[in-house]
């Protein structure tokens, strides 16, 4: 998203635009400008994604994540997977929510039932990836405490870190997080998740940035777990920024009607 989090949602808001560095920005206020100066009012994208087990095995699956910038820090997501037919319809969807937790459904082609996502399932693996639930939204600022750490080099990039924790440890499965942000073009590279022991866990990868109508995305990202030994890959086939996306689209009505 994160990012992208950045994303998570993903790879959606991994990214910012060029601009001076402010030298007295606070660590917030670095991860906020990484979304702010990159934010579409909506998004559409396709994903290859490759899910590649601890013994090397592949699994090959294809996914539509929309995308709707709502009030202040609140928006909307959808992730619905087309293929192979053993997930196709399978569909996640997002309305963030500052102050409490996300509201988040999944739609179960199997059974065409809307399922609601409780608040204490967040920590769970989303569809066998290597994301869980509460890494499929955009950076809920309010809810973390940031610290800048020591600067340091991602692919070349001179980078901040910057530090992210919970206020509210129970409302997270990590421990905390090390976002890094490349100081020229406000990009964030890779971030690093740590568990409740404060064990590096796992991290994100952004690769390949280019301009896609006008804003800089990541082309592909990686997921990698190091205590499972797997890792997701997500290379986009397609994106496209400010097509005038529905508010309907984002509704349980439309889950349940394949919409």
């Amino acid at each position: 998203m994160q990012h992208p989090s950045p994303f998570l949602f993903a790879c959606i808001a991994l990214a910012g635009l060029a601009g001076p560095v402010l030298a007295q920005e606070s660590a917030e206020q670095i991860v906020r400008r990484t979304d702010k100066d990159h934010r579409a009012k909506d998004e559409r994208g396709v994903v290859d994604m490759v899910l590649v087990t601890k013994d090397g095995k592949k699994q090959r699956r294809s996914l539509e994540m929309i995308f709707l910038q709502g009030e202040g820090d609140d928006d909307k997501s959808r992730l619905r997977f087309m293929s192979p037919p053993n997930v196709a319809g399978l569909t996640l969807l997002t309305h963030e929510a500052s102050g409490r937790s996300d509201d988040q459904w999944i739609y179960l082609p199997a059974f065409k039932k809307v399922k609601k996502i409780a608040s204490s399932k967040r920590t769970n693996r989303f569809a066998q990836t290597d994301f869980t639930y509460e890494d499929l939204r955009t950076e809920n600022f309010s809810a973390y405490t940031y610290t800048k750490l020591a600067d340091a080099k991602v692919q070349d990039k001179d980078c901040f870190v910057i530090e992210a924790k919970p206020k509210e440890p129970a409302t997270s499965g990590y421990a905390k997080r090390h976002i890094y942000v490349e100081k020229a073009r406000y990009l964030t590279y890779k971030i690093v998740f740590f568990d409740k022991k404060e064990r590096k866990l796992k991290t994100l990868e952004s690769r390949g940035y280019e301009q896609v109508d006008g804003k800089w995305r990541p082309k592909m990202s990686v997921m990698t777990d190091h205590q499972r030994g797997s890792k997701t890959a997500w290379r986009f086939t397609e994106r496209k920024l400010n097509a005038g996306l529905s508010d309907t689209k984002f509704t349980v009505t439309a889950l349940e009607r394949g919409m």
